[in-house]
């Protein structure tokens, strides 16, 4: 094995949309994925956007010290696609130096990381420039454990896809559960009949201006919560093995410290993508500023009722429309 300069191993791509033909735009999340421009685009000039193809880099180096993450992630569809040129669009300079699938794992490590953020020190915004970048140092085996890791890697990666695939049909379940009792009201009576349709007692609410249970109430999230935002980082504690720190969009690395021992209701609040979407944090974990964390009164209402009530609820409408994607808690 040995290490070499990023800047030995990849080159720049620039190439713009001249003829307009592409019209698909993405973006990569701070989770390392490519997702759909949730930008509006009504008037905008698609010729000034980067082209982007098969086996091509994506990233954006603005705030990776604020964020402590790199956003990036390898193109691998066929088709082409647009992303903005706030974007550097990279390739390998020869793929039987290095495998992009290799060199994507790479990126995807904590370690990469924490050293965008580290170089990121003297940036107010904590952005890095496109030779800062090129500085990092890689570790390049022989072509043939290149192979090796990767096929090791896609095999667990894709036993993960059919986990997740699994736990999102349950999700799908437990919501179609709720929306079934607690929407519709056709939750088990005392008989195990559905109650709005077995002739269940309904009153009216002028507030929702529907009819609901009887002996039910109506009230704002705030008389039974507490809302607070996550908190800002300190890169000062970030270990390798540790508690989980929990942004909303997944785990990014492990802390010296925790902020609540049981799972939380977080609402994604900050972010180019998902904001407005309800998730639940792990246990003994750090929650982020880029969430609104949910703190229940459990003895009004449940923790699992209210997840799921938020999740059932359109919670995007609540952007501020500012010119970053915000929830407030206001």
């Amino acid at each position: 094995m040995s290490y070499k300069k990023l800047s030995e191993l990849v080159h720049l791509v620039d190439i713009k949309n001249t003829d307009c033909k592409v019209t698909r735009v993405i973006g990569v999340s701070i989770t390392k994925n490519f997702i759909p421009s949730v930008a509006n685009l009504n008037g905008v000039d698609l010729t000034k956007y980067n082209l982007i193809k098969k086996n091509q880099f994506a990233c954006k180096l603005m705030s990776v010290g604020r964020d402590l993450q790199l956003p990036i992630d390898l193109y691998k569809e066929d088709d082409l696609a647009l992303i903005s040129s706030a974007y550097y669009v990279f390739e390998v300079k020869d793929e039987n130096e290095i495998l992009p699938d290799y060199l994507n794992m790479w990126f995807r490590r904590k370690e990469t990381d924490r050293w965008v953020g580290y170089i990121s020190g003297g940036d107010v915004r904590g952005g890095i420039s496109w030779a800062m970048f090129l500085e990092m140092n890689v570790n390049v085996p022989s072509i043939e454990k290149q192979r090796e890791i990767v096929a090791q890697y896609q095999a667990v990666e894709s036993k993960i896809k059919v986990n997740e695939q699994i736990c999102e049909k349950l999700e799908a379940t437990a919501q179609t559960l709720y929306k079934q009792w607690f929407v519709d009201f056709e939750f088990p009576n005392e008989e195990g009949k559905p109650y709005k349709s077995s002739g269940g007692a309904m009153v009216f609410n002028k507030e929702l201006e529907k009819e609901i249970p009887e002996g039910w109430e109506v009230g704002k999230l705030e008389t039974v919560s507490n809302l607070k935002y996550g908190k800002m980082l300190d890169s000062d504690k970030f270990l390798d093995t540790g508690y989980p720190v929990f942004s909303g969009y997944g785990v990014r690395g492990y802390y010296s410290e925790y902020m609540y021992e049981e799972p939380q209701i977080l609402v994604l609040c900050r972010g180019v993508s998902g904001t407005g979407e309800v998730k639940l944090s792990p246990k003994y974990s750090y929650i982020t500023n880029l969430s609104i964390v949910v703190e229940l009164q459990e003895d009004v209402m449940t923790k699992f009722f209210t997840y799921y009530y938020l999740k059932n609820d359109d919670l995007r409408t609540l952007d501020s429309g500012s010119a970053q994607s915000m929830i407030t808690i206001e």
